[in-house]
């Protein structure tokens, strides 16, 4: 029996809401499309002293079994 995830891509990344901290070493939890899911960064988005507190906003890019990957949703700057 394989217990390897397999890891896919989203089409079309759409946002989540951060309900436990995420760092680059260790799991959270984001609340998308309804649901509670354990996220982690996507692998190479960040790097490894940054972290995304509860309420902040990422872009889910992908899943891998059950756990979502994910990327920071940074702001637009300013004109």
């Amino acid at each position: 029996m394989n217990l390897t995830h397999t890891l896919e891509l989203f089409d079309t990344p759409k946002a989540a809401r951060v309900d436990c901290p995420i760092s680059a070493h260790i799991r959270g939890r984001v609340f998308y499309e309804g649901t509670y899911w354990p996220a982690r960064f996507y692998d190479g988005l960040v790097d490894a002293n940054y972290a995304l507190a509860v309420s902040s906003r990422v872009l889910v890019v992908g899943r891998q079994g059950l756990t979502l990957l994910v990327s920071p949703l940074l702001a637009a700057a300013c004109a």
